[in-house]
């Protein structure tokens, strides 16, 4: 009984962690939750260069938010989570606003924090805007 509730404890603390991590990261995206919503511009050299995102611009907008993430001050591997959200499964896409223009690609994304729309310019930047869930 005792290893029962050690184990639940336990479980329940880790669980308060995420949402206190997760809390103290939208705080820094919100300006300490003075704001719904902000925009972000990301360098995309400083998203991880390692990895080839040539075809997969779910995964490259989701890369780009982890570093926009990490350049204000969050953790994003252990803040967000992009396969929840605090009313079920998240839902995310990529598509091109122009068909046809790969430059128009524009990516919707939810997490457990709020939800993102991720787009590109011609040159190494990447623009993020950040809304939070109410």
């Amino acid at each position: 009984m005792k290893y029962i509730l050690l184990a639940s404890l336990l479980i329940s603390s880790s669980a308060f962690a995420y949402t206190k991590t997760t809390l103290n990261c939208i705080k820094k995206l919100t300006y300490d939750l003075n704001v719904d919503s902000r925009a972000f511009k990301v360098n995309t050299d400083e998203v991880d260069a390692d990895i080839d995102f040539e075809g997969r611009p779910l995964d490259e907008a989701i890369a780009i938010i982890r570093t926009t993430l990490e350049l204000n001050g969050c953790n994003s591997h252990n803040t967000i989570n992009f396969s929840k959200t605090p009313s079920g499964r998240a839902k995310s896409r990529c598509v091109e606003l122009v068909p046809g223009q790969d430059y128009s690609m524009s990516c919707y994304i939810e997490s457990n924090m709020g939800f993102f729309f991720v787009t590109k310019d011609l040159q190494t930047d990447a623009f993020v805007v950040y809304s939070r869930w109410d």
